[in-house]
């Protein structure tokens, strides 16, 4: 089998969608797969990483004036080259990966997937928004967009063009083949009330290497980063503090409100953005390791912490909570997306009520309090990380899928 995978970075590291890709890159060539990723822009200097057509002038012009017409990524005309793109003649199928942000044309998926079974693996709710990656409240995507709320929710818009975006969109889904992957059940239900309903849809969960993400000694961990063993320590990792979507905002409100004496036997320890307003604003000791891009110092600090913190607002299935969990971490969140498909109450942590700081507060001090209930939780979600979140078991469910997709194509 030969596969080639579309995304738009291509490396090891950065945001979930780009890890997931090169995890199940990896995977797949480990279970024995030809596995090609094609990018934008390649950061691995290897063979296996090849970089997509691109026509850099005409679509730096091109993307100027769609830019102030309010549409996104329809000026990458390279797209229409892909078909002749020697990895894309070679495969037996393909999976496009977290379409947007200027280096893939939707309007190029119809000829896509005349020529070979495509996989749409949906990262975020773009694909069927006029927009946005995530509609927050807005249920618009359902009907057709326009009148945008969040115009500059990510991947933001010169002007809101959202209604044509979604026609357009439609359009192209009409006259597609696709198959769709979804990591979590809430997204499958999104997907099944969207544009995109009229495709099959499969869930496969993001995973993780439970033989690299393990637990190991605390006190080695905490030694290490400079941290008092004797501390009780507060993880959370965000590309930054001041994320809305992320909601480290909510995160600092529920960790001031504690009581002074828990206050003062916490470290928080961060990663992946800046931890300064944390400290200037809760009263926490904190620990900053800025971005981490391998997988051995992130182990090192999930195993470090006594419990992680994802306060995010909206989440597809995030890799942080099931890299946590892997590494033995109990993780509080908010009852959001597909959060509570990974973090569940009792086995793998605890959820609060959306969007609600007390909430969070009362979860956090809950488990931080209770030694009992942490090594309960401990040993629970590191058991349900390896039958659940295992790489293998990702890699196997993908190969599946596509075995199914070339067969059928093959009898067509």
């Amino acid at each position: 089998m030969d596969v080639l995978l579309i995304h738009e970075h291509g490396r090891a590291h950065g945001s979930g969608g780009v890890v997931a890709t090169y995890r199940l890159h990896r995977a797949l060539q480990k279970a024995g797969v030809k596995s090609t990723v094609a990018c934008r822009r390649k950061a691995i200097d290897a063979p296996d990483f090849v970089e997509l057509p691109k026509a850099e002038f005409i679509e730096r012009w091109l993307g100027k004036i769609t830019w102030r017409l309010g549409l996104n990524d329809i000026h990458c005309v390279s797209s229409f080259k892909i078909p002749k793109f020697a990895p894309f003649a070679e495969a037996d199928v393909v999976n496009i990966h977290g379409p947007h942000t200027n280096f893939f044309n939707y309007l190029a998926i119809p000829k896509l997937t005349r020529a070979k079974p495509v996989v749409l693996t949906l990262h975020d709710m773009w694909s069927f928004t006029g927009h946005c990656g995530y509609s927050m409240d807005c249920q618009r995507f359902k009907t057709g967009c326009g009148r945008c709320p969040y115009p500059d929710t990510f991947p933001p818009i010169g002007r809101d063009a959202t209604s044509i975006e979604w026609k357009l969109k439609n359009n192209v889904y009409e006259r597609s083949n696709l198959t769709i992957v979804a990591p979590s059940k809430w997204m499958i239900d999104l997907a099944e009330q969207s544009m995109l309903r009229r495709f099959p849809i499969h869930q496969i969960s993001n995973a993780v290497d439970t033989t690299v993400y393990k637990p190991i000694d605390k006190r080695t961990c905490r030694e290490a980063l400079g941290i008092d063993p004797n501390k009780l320590v507060v993880g959370f990792a965000a590309f930054s503090l001041t994320n809305h979507i992320k909601g480290g905002d909510l995160l600092i409100e529920a960790l001031a409100g504690l009581e002074d004496e828990l206050k003062s036997r916490l470290v928080l320890l961060t990663f992946g953005g800046s931890g300064e307003e944390t400290t200037q604003t809760a009263g926490i000791e904190t620990v900053q390791l800025g971005f981490l891009y391998d997988d051995q110092p992130k182990v090192q600090a999930y195993s470090a912490a006594d419990v992680f913190v994802v306060p995010s607002r909206h989440e597809n299935q995030g890799l942080v909570p099931i890299e946590c969990i892997a590494c033995g971490t109990p993780v509080v969140a908010f009852a959001v997306g597909g959060l509570p498909e990974v973090i569940r109450d009792g086995v793998s942590g605890t959820l609060a009520e959306p969007e609600n700081a007390q909430s969070l507060r009362a979860k956090i001090a809950q488990v931080l309090t209770d030694p009992g209930l942490r090594q309960t939780l401990a040993q629970k979600c590191r058991t349900l990380a390896v039958d659940e979140f295992d790489i293998e078991l990702h890699a196997k469910r993908y190969i599946d899928l596509y075995e199914q997709l070339i067969a059928t194509r093959a009898a067509a």
